[in-house]
């Protein structure tokens, strides 16, 4: 081979490797990042048995977006609700009535949130203040206004059944839910508390005061921001009928308002993510 040859077969050498390392390497492109669930705040009417109805709010003023409907069943009884809770794993919107609720006081209900459409399960056996769902197993947990227990919620009967105790009397006000993680988070009085769900237990360990003027009725985290949300109202210095919806600091229990809504007795409070 000639010396041109010998310099040719290097170069042509030289250029083919640098194709295979440019096929080999391709330059990787930039992942979107995804963009957060859409979510709808849900809150219900049924303080002082009055007719429950089921409305939409915004989360970030606390207005009411919508109002969905009465809470019926098919044959036009009305629900008022107490508590409210979407399952993560089954897709199903659960509410628990009112013990002063015009039917079916204190039972366990799926509620159809495009219609408000209601059907009752079955009697949960005591009076619940609000139910939480941990998103990583499934569970219903609940606490009462009328004793220290601390439950779980059997979803295809409605019974509750006492796994543990708060160690801190009845609830007073009772909002109730559980975070991202599945940890349990409530209100009672005025004070902010977090749960030991483990079975035997339930006790609240207190994190610090909410320094709201009135009670929290119904809690729930926003599963996009796992933010804690409460709607207060009753038991303080405003009128009674009043609510206003706040959010939660779960590492001091301090809660902000984030605006009034313009709905009086209202009990129960819920967030349902939205397929895109």
């Amino acid at each position: 081979m000639t010396a041109r040859g010998i310099v040719l077969y290097f170069f042509a050498a030289l250029v083919g490797l640098r194709l295979f390392a440019a096929r080999e390497t391709p330059t990787p492109r930039p992942r979107p990042t995804p963009a957060p669930r859409l979510t709808v705040l849900y809150a219900a009417t049924g303080t002082f048995g009055v007719q429950g109805i089921l409305y939409t709010l915004d989360p970030a003023t606390g207005a009411v977006l919508t109002t969905v409907g009465p809470l019926n069943d098919a044959a036009g009884n009305n629900y008022g609700m107490a508590g409210m809770n979407y399952h993560p794993f089954t897709g199903i919107f659960y509410g628990i009535t009112m013990d002063s609720s015009p039917t079916d006081p204190n039972y366990l209900v799926i509620i159809d949130p495009a219609t408000a459409l209601v059907t009752p399960i079955g009697p949960l056996g005591w009076v619940l203040t609000d139910i939480a769902i941990d998103p990583t197993t499934g569970i219903m947990y609940a606490v009462s206004g009328y004793n220290q227990k601390f439950y779980t919620v059997d979803t295809t009967t409605g019974a509750a059944s006492q796994t543990g105790s708060t160690l801190l009397g009845y609830q007073n006000g009772g909002g109730l839910a559980a975070d991202n993680t599945g940890n349990i988070y409530g209100v009672d009085n005025f004070s902010f508390y977090s749960y030991n769900k483990a079975y035997g237990n339930g006790n609240a360990t207190l994190i610090g005061p909410t320094l709201l003027g009135n009670l929290v009725k119904a809690a729930d985290f926003n599963p996009n921001s796992n933010v804690f949300y409460g709607l207060e109202g009753g038991g303080g210095s405003d009128n009674t009928h009043l609510r206003w919806l706040d959010t939660c600091d779960v590492t001091t229990g301090t809660c902000t308002r984030v605006g009034p809504i313009p709905v009086n007795d209202l009990d129960a409070l819920a967030f349902i993510p939205v397929a895109r």
